[in-house]
């Protein structure tokens, strides 16, 4: 393994997870990012890593073994001046996902989850249950459970956890980033479409799960959301045994009982009684999902109901941020119809007698004639009031998404909908829709500086006006 790695894009959320576990493995690490989103920077820092804010070739150190880059470089291409000066000094470079697999994936027991949401929940609860277990796994998750509790942990253990992520691998390597991952055990949260910018079609997006479900060997196993059609259409690509986990009658393992509290949710799983902190009737799936997984690693339904009790769930995901007189304020990363009708539905079922507020920002639609703003509206109809920031797009799409539009859909739909112009009107229009005990939800990106942080501080100001 090399012993001095340079790392592009280090501030991203798994790039910096990784330097942060080669670090403890006694790997000399420096790193590049201007993008210095809290908490990453300080994080690394705080470990002794050495965070550059410009890019420049003097940044690359004079004995370096290898350069280490994030997905940012494959939307970015060639061009960047440390980039560019490892290659005149022949240093090896590698995408993140092509190091993890030389060095960690080819000698472990891997289980990969995949799916278009859910995933990142679903690998969190399977590696948690795993470490309550006592079976210590290695494991890399794309968000931060909310504990002590890193993204990233590498020590060569026999079993690594995975989160299956279907982008690219990075500058001169597009194949999907879970195809290097060598699951022996596969979950399926579900299949729809997310991506557009590099899967044109849901075809091309299912595609590469059915890839996917092609290396898992016989001897491994593949386990799917019966409630989902994209996921089940994959169970046929594989001699490894087929476990089908949800609500559905045709389950493998079916979940019954559902309840619904302000302290959670409850539900039975083959006769086995779970209690989630968790909200929603999606988080009762992926539990399920980690559960029917963790048998493959020797930890018994049981077990897996006894430690899920105390999970604290992941950052991002529901997260309660902050208050505004008797009002709540939520942060929720999801902007796919996918994902925004689910979450809405938990919102919903938490507080059943409240107006949710959602403010959004589309992401990587597709356009105009995509499927998400065909979709978008159905989802967010549950809500009462919703504020709709203009789209983000990774490439440029014509015609493009039409954010008024999508308000002119959902006030059909009898949903109090604004179209703002810039993050700063969310002030004025808190102002003249807000009512004290509303629950809010923030769907905005974290990557354009419109930080989740400062539209709170807005909510919070807004309020406090009234």
């Amino acid at each position: 393994m090399p012993r001095r790695i340079h790392f592009l894009g280090v501030c991203g959320r798994m790039v910096g997870g990784l330097a942060l576990a080669l670090r403890e493995l006694g790997v000399r690490v420096s790193g590049t990012d201007p993008v210095q989103f809290p908490p990453m920077p300080e994080i690394l820092r705080a470990a002794g890593i050495r965070v550059n804010r410009t890019w420049s070739a003097k940044h690359l150190p004079a004995r370096t073994d290898a350069v280490v880059t994030g997905s940012m470089l494959f939307r970015k291409g060639r061009g960047n001046s440390e980039l560019e000066e490892a290659l005149n000094r022949g240093v090896p470079v590698w995408n993140s996902t092509a190091y993890l697999e030389q060095y960690f994936l080819r000698s472990s027991e891997n289980f990969v989850v995949a799916g278009t949401k859910g995933k990142t929940t679903t690998t969190a609860m399977l590696a948690w249950i795993l470490e309550s277990a006592g079976r210590s796994p290695d494991y890399m998750i794309g968000g931060q459970i909310r504990a002590d509790f890193r993204r990233v942990r590498l020590r060569g253990a026999p079993l690594m956890v995975l989160e299956g992520d279907e982008y690219r691998c990075g500058l001169g390597d597009p194949m999907p980033k879970f195809l290097r991952y060598h699951p022996a055990h596969l979950v399926v949260t579900n299949v729809g479409h997310d991506h557009l910018e590099m899967y044109a079609t849901p075809g091309q997006y299912r595609d590469a799960f059915a890839n996917l479900v092609d290396q898992v060997p016989g001897g491994g196993s593949l386990t799917l959301n019966a409630d989902d059609p994209g996921a089940m259409s994959l169970a046929g690509r594989t001699p490894a045994p087929v476990c089908s986990v949800g609500f559905s009658r045709k389950a493998d393992c079916r979940i019954t009982g559902l309840r619904h509290s302000a302290g959670g949710t409850s539900f039975w799983l083959d006769g086995v009684p779970f209690s989630l902190r968790l909200p929603g009737r999606m988080n009762a799936v992926d539990a399920a999902l980690a559960a029917v997984a963790a048998r493959h690693a020797g930890v018994t339904r049981r077990q897996a109901a006894r430690f899920l009790r105390e999970f604290p769930g992941v950052e991002g995901r529901l997260e309660k941020i902050g208050t505004a007189g008797r009002s709540i304020i939520y942060a929720d990363e999801a902007y796919l119809p996918i994902a925004l009708g689910p979450l809405l539905d938990a919102v919903r079922k938490q507080h059943p007698r409240r107006r949710i507020v959602v403010l959004f920002e589309p992401r990587y639609t597709g356009g105009r004639h995509g499927m998400i703003q065909r979709e978008l509206p159905e989802c967010l109809g549950a809500a009462d009031v919703v504020m709709a920031g203009p789209a983000i797009e990774i490439a440029s799409v014509d015609p493009p998404f039409d954010h008024e539009l999508l308000c002119r859909d959902l006030r059909k739909r009898g949903v109090k909908a604004v179209a703002l112009g810039k993050l700063d009107d969310v002030t004025g229009q808190i102002q003249r829709l807000w009512r004290d005990g509303d629950v809010v939800v923030v769907s905005f990106s974290l990557i354009r500086g419109e930080l989740t942080g400062r539209l709170v501080r807005l909510v919070q100001q807004a309020a406090a006006g009234l």
